[in-house]
């Protein structure tokens, strides 16, 4: 097997050592320089990655990194896109090789964003029939023959990008995807997004377009729900609930309404919807995810709902699973010490 890693850069100078201390198992790594004024091109070349040289005017996504896969050998049975601020994990060429079949075209591993956030990418695939397409949030299509997708657990892929970090060209690349086809879902759902990003209230109505498009993934169709209801405080109730039906194996909607029944007052609803959320999987979580309903938020909630309900030995179990997602926590530490000792109604409160 032949394997290629294809990246575009500029003024990646502080992600080079990283970024090529983690592909050195690749047969073949080039580098599509976009104008950089740093010396990127001069610390890849000395570690022996070919640069090639190229920018698409106007700048769009698609045309850079469909450049930048031209750059890679034709005789490449695999390639893989490589960002300079991603990098791989240790073993990923042992994996790779074990669990691409003869049949597959596309490989989906584990991306993690950051730290927290992880979801399923597939940006290895064969070296023919696949080409980018999308002014940005860019996807890979195959258009030569059938897509067969296979799975691997042993390669990973780390995102490391500069905090505060934006493309302020988002907006204006996204506006043009949805002009150039406004039958996309998917590029409907980001242009959405990226408007609540930009805290503006026309991405409602972007949003309701989106929900009217046939298709769309249960994840984004979930989240654009989310969105209208946190928007919409009368109707948040019922977009929570529409959310929840989109989706009902991600805990986001369920945190929401949990939330809602806490400020009312009502610890029952808390603790009842706070356990949907805590039985939902972290395998559920996407690009999509509402990363805080992962973490030791949930089950403290869940905690200070079945201490008013005088359920201590459950509230001691939601006590030390958030203290678990926040070993640090002296607040967290201090109510499990509490509730273990707790012997009646009458006992020491956690806080």
């Amino acid at each position: 097997m032949k394997v290629a890693i294809y990246a575009l850069a500029r003024n990646e100078a502080a992600n080079v050592e990283r970024w090529e201390s983690s592909c050195r198992e690749a047969d073949v790594r080039v580098v599509t320089d976009t104008g950089s004024t740093d010396n990127t091109v001069e610390l890849l070349e000395a570690a022996g990655v070919t640069v090639a040289r190229g920018c698409p005017i106007p700048w769009r996504w698609d045309d850079a990194h469909n450049l930048s896969l031209m750059h890679a050998p034709a005789d490449a049975d695999v390639v893989i896109r490589l960002d300079l601020d991603e990098a791989l994990d240790p073993g990923w060429r042992e994996a790779l090789e074990r669990d691409w079949k003869p049949e597959t075209t596309k490989l989906r591993y584990w991306y993690w964003w950051s730290d927290v956030v992880r979801f399923r990418c597939d940006r290895i695939h064969t070296r023919n029939g696949y080409r980018w397409t999308g002014a940005t949030h860019e996807g890979l299509v195959r258009w030569d023959g059938d897509e067969v997708q296979t799975q691997s657990d042993g390669v990973v892929i780390r995102h490391h990008r500069q905090p505060g970090k934006t493309h302020s060209t988002d907006l204006t690349l996204l506006r043009q995807a949805v002009r150039e086809n406004p039958t996309d879902a998917r590029m409907q759902w980001y242009f959405a997004r990226e408007l609540d990003y930009a805290n503006d209230a026309a991405c409602v109505e972007e949003f309701a377009k989106y929900l009217a498009m046939p298709g769309g993934a249960p994840n984004e169709r979930a989240y654009a729900r989310r969105v209208m209801g946190r928007r919409d405080e009368h109707g948040r109730a019922r977009h929570m609930l529409g959310s929840m039906l989109e989706s009902p194996l991600e805990p986001e909607a369920y945190v929401h309404v949990a939330e809602l029944a806490w400020a009312k007052g009502d610890p029952v609803g808390t603790l009842y919807w706070a356990r949907q959320a805590l039985n939902c999987s972290d395998e559920n979580r996407s690009h999509a995810s509402d990363q805080a309903c992962y973490s030791y938020a949930v089950p403290d909630l869940a905690c200070s709902a079945a201490m008013q309900m005088g359920r201590y030995g459950e509230a001691l179990l939601h006590a030390k699973d958030a203290l678990s997602r926040n070993p640090n926590d002296e607040r967290l530490k201090k109510n499990v010490r509490i509730l273990e000792t707790m012997e009646s109604e009458d006992g020491p409160k956690a806080e």
